[in-house]
């Protein structure tokens, strides 16, 4: 989706370049998408700065394309083993799979990866599936078969397995971290003689990225484990975000860091990690080592999803598309904040179907100061209250074009408005009674994924 306030641009997902869009460069780009926004901005009321859209020069993947990935992994010996090679024949092997809340085109990267451990006769009978939920809630059936596939349901029938967080019995500690925390993981998962995580990676807010390690901490962690490892977010003294916690950093990034050693007190035998385009079209695939294949996804998510601005705007106007409640919308509030300056305002399109997505959110961001969500997150560390928390120190800057109850929009404490002209104009007199006479501004069509970075 595209917005058009003088003029309709249209916007190429898949350019060399990542960069703003100007009108310039749209005017050169054939359309692509069937759908805009159309508003209008008084002629000197503000100036565009461009779209910000990424693009990459990804293409979508064949079948081909994933097997050939499978049979060149990443590995610190620079072997070149096939990751077929890694499972023998009779060998128990737990398949980690991401759940509902992650696209990651496993329907199309497993059956691949069964006929190869199949050509070497490995035996289905031998496999299972362990679905990684963290502290999400249970998929649904009709959510496995659309994670999975027909096929791949029928193929493991009886043996698709989803990870329980709080269920003791079936945790096992594997050891501590050098922080000195104990992680505890799926027991199952762990006594099975060979262990394979498939997942896709992506920008992430406080993780620096999502997939690689993420798919055991938290994926298959139990809910101890989770929430100290989302503690690491907070600053321990002063009520803010820790130095280092930051979306697209892995290194020198504590909650990233804490993931990846304790993965490694139980290393999988290989991962697969796939990058999507927005449209879910998988244009990358990387196996391998835990580390080395994660890393290589990232650098492809920083291609397509990375859009580099020389100055921050006054304004953004972000849609969130398809984001069916307020917790998966928040990425985009998030995305489309990095665009503007520290007073600066947003106007996001969203709206979320589904409601704000969790009541334990709500009991969150309905919290009456932050320094009360500060608080509780050092007493109960929780990821719903790390979006809260996000949600309220960016929400005050935005005004929501949505159609979440008037009960939901309170508890967010986000101003909205009934379409995006209103917000438009509300924005603008705001911003005028601020002394900004002719603010600048972005278009964010695709705030779910571009990650703005840099800008003054």
């Amino acid at each position: 989706m595209t917005f058009s306030l003088t003029a309709e641009y249209h916007y190429d997902n898949f350019r060399k370049n990542a960069m703003p869009l100007t009108p310039a460069r749209a005017a050169t780009i054939l359309p692509e998408l069937d759908m805009t926004i159309s508003i209008s901005i008084p002629a000197g009321r503000a100036e565009c700065l461009g779209e910000l859209v990424c693009a990459g020069c990804a293409k979508p993947l064949a079948d081909r394309d994933i097997s050939a990935a499978l049979r060149n992994p990443l590995w610190p010996d620079n072997s070149g083993q096939p990751v077929f090679e890694r499972i023998h024949p009779g060998e128990s092997v737990c398949l980690v799979v991401s759940d509902q809340t992650r696209k990651t085109a496993v329907d199309r990267i497993l059956p691949v990866l069964m006929r190869g451990l199949q050509e070497r006769s490995c035996r289905p009978a031998d496999f299972f599936i362990m679905m990684a939920t963290g502290i999400h809630r249970p998929p649904t059936a009709e959510e496995i078969q659309r994670i999975l596939g027909a096929q791949m349901v029928r193929t493991f029938t009886n043996r698709i397995f989803i990870h329980d967080p709080d269920d003791a019995a079936n945790l096992v500690s594997i050891g501590r971290t050098r922080r000195g925390h104990e992680v505890r993981l799926n027991r199952r998962a762990v006594e099975a003689d060979r262990l394979v995580l498939l997942g896709a990676t992506t920008y992430h807010y406080h993780a620096g990225f999502g997939g690689g390690r993420k798919s055991l901490v938290p994926g298959l962690a139990g809910r101890a484990t989770i929430a100290y490892n989302h503690s690491l977010t907070l600053d321990p003294k002063q009520d803010r975000i820790r130095p280092g916690v930051e979306i697209g950093r892995l290194d020198g990034n504590p909650v990233s860091e804490e993931m990846l050693e304790s993965a490694r007190l139980h290393p999988p035998d290989f991962i697969v990690n796939a990058v999507l385009a927005r449209d879910g079209q998988l244009v990358g695939i990387f196996a391998g080592d835990l580390d080395l294949a994660h890393r290589a996804a990232c650098r492809l998510v920083e291609q397509i999803d990375r859009v580099n601005i020389r100055k921050k705007a006054d304004f953004v106007v972000a849609d969130a598309g398809n984001a069916g409640n307020w917790i998966q919308a928040h990425k985009a509030l998030f995305n489309a904040a990095r665009a503007v300056q520290e007073a600066g305002r947003i106007i996001l399109l969203a709206p979320c179907p589904e409601g704000l997505g969790n009541e334990r959110f709500r009991y969150w961001v309905a919290r009456p100061t932050l320094a009360e969500i500060f608080l509780g997150l050092r007493q109960s560390h929780e990821v719903n209250g790390q979006t809260a928390l996000s949600t309220r120190l960016r929400g005050a800057r935005a005004i929501l074009v949505t159609r979440l109850s008037a009960r939901d929009a309170a508890d967010l404490g986000i101003a909205t408005a009934p379409d995006l002209g209103e917000a438009v104009r509300l924005t603008l007199d705001e911003l005028a009674r601020a002394g900004i006479k002719r603010p600048t501004y972005y278009r964010m069509p695709a705030a779910m994924t571009v990650v703005p970075f840099g800008g003054t």
